[in-house]
């Protein structure tokens, strides 16, 4: 099994509006499961620490497999997804790793 973690950092914007950006970004990474093969679990959190090191949110995957994780990335639903996501964020950093 793989585990594929994002974490990502949020354009500026205000308190209200980041749990609103969140709940579309969730709600968006979350309906990928079903959608794609392999794909096993979603898991996303908002972050609650003010540290200046953190990232506003995380993304938590598992995969069947290396190629299911590869097949993710190429598949029409993940685009859909990115449509959404990558206009609202500034950065983020992503680690794979098998189970």
């Amino acid at each position: 099994m793989i585990r594929h973690v994002v974490i990502w950092r949020l354009k500026p914007q205000g308190g209200d509006e980041r749990a609103r950006t969140f709940e579309r970004i969730r709600s968006a990474l979350e309906a990928q499961v079903g959608r794609i093969p392999g794909l096993l679990r979603v898991e996303t959190g908002l972050n609650v620490s003010a540290s200046r090191r953190a990232g506003d949110f995380s993304l938590i995957c598992d995969f069947e497999t290396p190629a299911a994780l590869a097949g993710y990335q190429k598949h029409p639903a993940h685009f859909e997804t990115r449509a959404i996501v990558d206009p609202l964020i500034d950065e983020h950093w992503i680690v794979d790793y098998e189970l």
